[in-house]
């Protein structure tokens, strides 16, 4: 849990520079194209929800009690 924290902490501490960033500077990504900070940024977040459900999901065929938040 303390390594989430401070994942957390560097995602908000990032976004907030993500305004300074030119959106012209651009990355190649393997599967999306050519991404800027922005679009990166919000790659991390879709792609860290998308690892959040697959253990919600794993966590219910074991029989654990969760929620889904």
């Amino acid at each position: 849990m303390r390594e989430l924290d401070h994942l957390m902490t560097r995602m908000e501490g990032l976004e907030r520079k993500l305004k300074d960033v030119n959106p012209n500077n651009k990355e190649a990504h393997g599967g999306f194209g050519w991404l800027n900070a922005q679009e990166w940024y919000e790659l991390v977040g879709m792609h860290f929800r998308h690892h959040l459900r697959q253990k919600y999901e794993l966590d219910q065929r074991l029989g654990l009690d969760v929620s889904p938040d």
